[in-house]
């Protein structure tokens, strides 16, 4: 057996020799063949068997099999990460790289979930153009490729295209930009006619012709309004936008409908407090169910939803309402306020416990009234003197205990002045002053102090306020 395999062997090498010799090549390959052909002639079946590949049974072979340019099938590692070779099993190819000149036709595509890209992806109609055809009056004719049997372009007259190209081959990276505006759309023969722009009419001032194999994108419409719009997401601008009534190649700041990321430097964020190394939206309209608002360190930041002045029906019949998101604000005795309850039957004041003011005046004071003035003679003494506590311009002295006023007298004599002090420990609200009350030296000095201290209390503590009578 071995020495026919040998033999058809020497053979075939005679036959691949007289056919690059050129003499008698018929000649000389006929008796090769004849031989071929006598040798197997006395061989069993068996032995053809095991000779010859053929469909009756599955291909094998001990040799290790090659592929054109050497590569070696079955020395093969089966993984997706650390791999080797050329695997085809159970279906599968598996090589390091996978090259289609032309298309690759599949239908689910499963890549890693760590994916990432580069560039700028536009999502409008677009097209590859198959060749190109400049035309006397120095239009183009662009047949575009067909991607399945019923392809069609979605391209239109007057569309505004640009196409761009990165010739590595070129060992500089050649790269540049078409931009084009369709003359005609020959949806039949899936082509297009197109002229393009003056170089000062597109961005960067200069414009190039279109090449086979680039891709054109829609980019807007000088005519059609309902194509002037289109999406592209940037990894070089770090920005997600939508650009929306272009008309011409190059963009007005009012092309800028949505951006999402960095923001461009346009002139109406000029008087914005706007930090171009952060990420903002803008969009030139919005509507909104739910908006949560959170400040710089992830705080939700409540909205105000203003009722206008309180009213004690509107508390029954409405109830004012205080959310993490929302709350109500009212205007009452001359000052703004916040609902911190919802639900809340409380008035609002300086002292309730679900309001709190977020206007007005809130400053503590307290001043007198005299029922018989302020100055006097000496054995002629005789009024009384009413303290009264402001909450801004409102007065709050009912709010104020009993038990939370207290008086004081400071004359210089200090056995004199504490002994009256104590005596008035539980004098109350209004200081009543009579000849008795003035120190012994009055009628020579005239310099008495009598003060008022009021403990004001709002619910959460307490807070001292006081003024004096001079007399």
């Amino acid at each position: 057996m071995a020495d026919t395999i040998e033999t058809l062997k020497e053979l075939a090498r005679q036959v691949r020799y007289a056919t690059q010799e050129g003499e008698n090549t018929g000649e000389r390959v006929g008796r090769t063949l004849v031989g071929i052909l006598n040798l197997l002639s006395q061989c069993s079946l068996e032995e053809l068997n095991r000779i010859f590949l053929h469909k009756s049974k599955p291909d094998e072979t001990p040799f290790l099999l090659k592929l054109l340019g050497g590569a070696e099938i079955d020395e093969t590692i089966d993984s997706l990460v650390a791999g080797k070779g050329i695997l085809l099993k159970d279906g599968r190819v598996q090589a390091d790289i996978l090259e289609a000149r032309f298309a690759l036709i599949v239908q689910e595509v499963i890549f890693n979930r760590l994916s990432a890209m580069e560039s700028d992806y536009f999502f409008s109609e677009s097209g590859t153009i198959e060749s190109v055809e400049l035309l006397e009056d120095g239009t183009y004719r662009l047949p575009l490729r067909k991607r399945w049997e019923n392809d069609f372009t979605a391209l239109d007259e007057n569309d505004v295209v640009y196409g761009m190209v990165n010739n590595l081959a070129s060992g500089t990276g050649d790269y540049y930009t078409s931009w084009l505006r369709v003359l005609n759309v020959n949806t039949v023969s899936n082509t297009i006619t197109a002229v393009m722009y003056p170089d000062d009419e597109v961005p960067g001032g200069k414009n190039y012709p279109p090449e086979p194999l680039m891709i054109l994108s829609h980019r807007g419409n000088p005519v059609n309004e309902d194509r002037q719009a289109y999406w592209y997401l940037s990894s070089r601008e770090k920005c997600i936008c939508m650009l929306d009534g272009v008309t011409k190649p190059i963009l007005e700041e009012n092309n800028y409908a949505i951006i999402i990321g960095k923001l461009k430097q346009l002139s109406l964020f000029d008087n914005l407090p706007i930090n171009y190394r952060h990420s903002y939206i803008y969009c030139r309209g919005i509507a909104i169910q739910d908006l949560l608002r959170i400040d710089y360190q992830g705080t939700p930041v409540r909205s105000e939803n203003n009722r206008g002045p309180w009213s004690s029906e509107d508390a029954v019949n409405n109830p004012y309402q205080a959310t993490d998101t929302v709350y109500d604000a009212v205007y009452h005795i001359g000052c703004k306020w916040m609902c911190l309850v919802t639900g809340t039957l409380q008035e609002p004041k300086w002292n309730a416990t679900d309001w709190a003011q977020i206007e007005g005046n809130s400053e503590l004071s307290l001043a007198f009234s005299s029922n018989n003035g302020y100055n006097f003679f000496a054995g002629k003494v005789n009024a009384e003197f009413t303290p009264i506590v402001y909450w801004g311009y409102n007065d709050i002295s009912a709010d104020v205990l009993p038990g939370d006023w207290s008086w004081t007298r400071d004359s210089g004599q200090v056995t004199e002045d504490n002994a009256w002090s104590v005596a008035h420990a539980n004098n109350g609200r209004i200081l009543h002053l009579t000849n008795e009350d003035m120190p012994s030296n009055w009628g020579t000095t005239r310099k008495v102090k009598f003060t008022c201290t009021a403990y004001v209390r709002d619910g959460a503590g307490s807070t001292n306020v006081e003024n004096y009578i001079d007399i």
